[in-house]
């Protein structure tokens, strides 16, 4: 009896040995199949258990032969990888680049930007044709015919002491007071283009009058009209009273005839038009106030 109790015994342990792996394999496919809703939550457990068929497959795996080859063991890490893949972390934020990177990246972009060469220098326009200056404008650019000057505050000192001086002895009705002006200079002026002489006879046989009066009436109208600053820049530069005796006489306005004939009367005129050129009194002064010349003709 004591024999039979200890078979007994030993057999049921081998019974109890041989049920164990199917236990375990029951426990490994219920994990299997359990792992996943249990980690989901109550709604997904629902899903599952409205699948059916799902049933079936882990009754056929508890019903599977004790001695089932143990390679499908690995079949137990299914669940870690799903689970690994539902707690997998979020992937890492790429920090957004920073702002003033592409400023930076640019400024030396400008940098390595060449410099716009210069423009390349005009080429020097020709000179003008000579004859464009004497259409000039400007005072400094006209002809000297053109360029006529009325005020004696246009004179330089030592010309306007001189004209004043003849202008005083003209008018004083007194042609001798014209001698101590002649003979201050050396030489005296030309009253003619030859030798006449006592200058202030000269004059007087010049004159309508016998005291010369006339004379002086006419240096006075020579000495108030307009005049020129001829010759400028060389040893012949002179003041020129009046204007007329360089201006040309095609270019004379009707108002420049009218103040010609305050100096001359119609027959000096027809002369005048006949010879081509200014040929009645005139007076020249030199930059340094010596009188030259006062003389008609050409």
């Amino acid at each position: 009896m004591t024999i039979i109790c200890k078979r007994e015994t030993i057999f049921g342990s081998a019974a109890r040995a041989r049920r164990r792996p199917i236990q375990l394999m029951a426990a490994a496919a219920f994990l299997l199949l359990a792992g996943p809703l249990l980690l989901a939550g109550p709604g997904h457990a629902q899903d599952t258990a409205s699948e059916p068929k799902e049933a079936p497959a882990a009754e056929a795996a508890a019903q599977a032969p004790a001695d089932a080859p143990a390679t499908e063991a690995p079949a137990t890490e299914a669940p870690a990888t799903d689970q690994a893949l539902s707690e997998e972390p979020a992937a890492p934020t790429v920090p957004a680049p920073d702002s003033a990177a592409p400023a930076e990246e640019s400024a030396p972009a400008e940098e390595a930007t060449p410099e716009a060469a210069p423009a390349p220098e005009a080429a020097p326009a020709p000179d003008a044709a000579p004859a464009a200056t004497e259409e000039a404008t400007t005072a400094e650019e006209l002809p000297e015919y053109l360029d006529i000057k009325r005020s004696p505050d246009a004179m330089p000192e030592p010309v306007r002491r001189t004209w004043q001086a003849l202008r005083a002895a003209a008018l004083s009705g007194d042609i001798e007071s014209l001698r101590p002006l002649i003979e201050a200079q050396d030489p005296p002026p030309a009253f003619a283009f030859d030798n006449v002489g006592d200058p202030i006879d000269y004059l007087k046989s010049l004159s309508g009058d016998a005291e010369g009066r006339e004379i002086l009436a006419i240096m006075l109208e020579i000495l108030d009209s307009g005049y020129l600053d001829v010759d400028r820049g060389t040893q012949n530069e002179m003041y020129l009273w009046p204007y007329f005796a360089r201006y040309p006489l095609d270019r004379l306005t009707p108002e420049q005839i009218v103040e010609l004939f305050t100096l001359i009367t119609a027959g000096d005129w027809q002369d005048i038009q006949s010879y081509g050129a200014y040929i009645f009194f005139r007076l020249g002064i030199d930059p340094q106030g010596r009188w030259h010349f006062f003389l008609a003709g050409d």
